[in-house]
């Protein structure tokens, strides 16, 4: 029951506390964390009267209640508290793609995933227990949103602060107690996710993550340069949604399979040098490894990823169905050999620090919602973190992929013959409008028209994101996925 102390449970009638316990909890009789309270009787029966009311007593709709709860485990890592409420989430209404949006601790969600009032629930929960002071326009988001359930706005913020406070004190003694001998388990992902490495060759391995539930097809993701697998957190809710949900416009139920590329993240840095076809053939062998048929719905990658995806749509085209190369190019633009040089130069000299925040200020300009002054921020903040936790080795291993490249020219040494082979696989192409001053998405339209132009014609589409910068999954989700959801969706 627990690695610190035996759990009490009085036989029925032998305790009225303990009984009243039981009447609470009804058929599931008492738990491990009752058996650890229980060797405090009085301490038991106040925290089985404040329970009661918290959980039966008060005016908050139970979804809220539990969303509350709910992030409060997330983010303490209560995995027994997690496991003992996600079922009850379930029961009021919250959905798998909600659910997951509420274990994922690295941003609050985008606002399609949960309703306004969820949306302000979650952000208050988060704050309360995270920093305990609660900013003022996050207090006054859940007021104004606490309006559509009553006029007694005041008792229903106090019930609110309760339910947090309370439930932050639950997660806090189940841990301090190891009650249930769990307290070192991860907290549950609302669906199957499994982490793995993958050898390839002799020096390296791959850090993947897979994300799956049954019957659903495949997508592959690859993440920029100096990022990790994490990046498309913000998306994954999307992809998951199920084909019944009205939280999304256009729904997923897809497995996913994340992965960092050769340098990032949990992935080794190889001694041998990387190219551009290198990722790709990476992406090649984890499908054949990982996925039981053998072949995906879709492969979507960003910058450094996206030239990994349309190396990899020449070079294995019978393993996807598609390819989503966002915000990338065919082929090393002039002077940007050099530009790699400087970055290198920049982080060896100054830190990896110096390089993330002249790379944020890059990828996400003012104008974009994760730029200086938008609303996103914070997701700018979580990128910074990833590239500060790129190693410089690392870094040279990617960059040195971007700085001599060249899908497009006939049949190159490395097999690589985009415009050829490429057209086998249905393509779309993706750029933020913000990206590059509009260069990078100028670029991506003219190999459209190169592609199309080709005899016999590929089968290639290009779109572009609004308001959006270098990574527009990142700064402008819900119009990505818009996009990107509808490509899948026709494929």
């Amino acid at each position: 029951m627990s690695r610190l102390i035996p759990g009490r449970f009085p036989a029925p009638g032998v305790s009225p506390i303990a009984d009243r316990i039981r009447e609470r909890r009804g058929a599931r009789g008492l738990t491990p964390l009752d058996g650890a309270l229980l060797h405090v009787p009085a301490v038991a029966e106040g925290w089985n009267s404040l329970l009661g009311a918290i959980r039966t007593k008060g005016a908050l709709p139970g979804d809220v209640r539990e969303l509350m709860i709910l992030r409060v485990a997330a983010r303490n890592h209560a995995a027994f508290e997690w496991i003992h409420h996600e079922h009850v989430a379930r029961d009021h209404g919250l959905n798998t793609t909600q659910l997951w949006a509420i274990r994922d601790t690295l941003s609050l969600p985008p606002p399609a995933v949960l309703s306004p009032l969820q949306a302000a629930a979650l952000a208050f929960a988060d704050h309360s227990t995270v920093t305990v002071r609660i900013p003022p326009h996050i207090t006054s988001a859940l007021q104004e949103q606490l309006k559509q359930i009553g006029p007694d706005v005041d008792d229903l913020l106090v019930e609110a602060a309760a339910v947090v406070a309370t439930y932050n004190m639950v997660s806090r003694f189940l841990i301090s107690l190891d009650v249930a001998g769990i307290s070192d388990n991860p907290v549950p992902w609302p669906v199957d996710r499994t982490e793995h490495k993958v050898p390839i060759g002799s020096d390296h391995l791959h850090a993947v993550t897979l994300v799956t539930h049954p019957d659903a097809p495949w997508v592959v993701f690859a993440n920029s340069l100096l990022t990790d697998e994490s990046m498309w957190d913000w998306l994954v809710p999307a992809v998951l949604a199920p084909a019944t949900s009205t939280s999304w416009p256009f729904k997923g139920t897809y497995n996913i399979l994340l992965h960092a590329q050769r340098g990032h993240g949990r992935s080794s840095t190889t001694a041998t040098p990387c190219t551009i076809p290198i990722l790709a053939h990476d992406i090649a062998l984890l499908i054949t490894t990982l996925v039981p048929a053998g072949k995906v719905k879709s492969v979507i990658g960003v910058s450094q990823g996206g030239a990994a995806t349309l190396a990899f749509a020449a070079l294995h085209p019978s393993l996807t169905a598609s390819v989503v190369a966002c915000d990338t190019a065919p082929r090393t633009a002039p002077g940007n050999a050099e530009a790699w040089q400087g970055r290198i130069a920049l982080a060896k000299s100054d830190g990896i620090a110096a390089l993330a925040a002249v790379t944020a200020d890059r990828w996400f300009p003012a104008p974009s919602q994760c730029g200086q002054g938008g609303e996103r921020t914070t997701r700018t903040d979580t990128i910074k973190r990833m590239i500060e936790a790129t190693s410089i080795p690392g870094f040279e291993l990617g960059a040195g992929a971007l700085m001599s490249y060249d899908l497009i020219k006939p049949v190159a040494e490395d097999g690589v013959d985009l415009l050829n082979s490429g057209r086998q696989v249905k393509t779309l192409l993706v750029a933020g409008e913000l990206d590059g001053g509009g260069k990078v998405g100028a670029g991506m339209k003219g190999l459209r028209d190169q592609w199309n132009a080709s005899k016999p014609a590929a089968d290639v589409e290009y779109v572009e994101i609004p308001g959006a910068g270098h990574l527009p999954m990142v700064d402008e989700t819900e119009k990505f996925w818009e996009k990107v959801g509808v490509f899948l969706n026709s494929v």
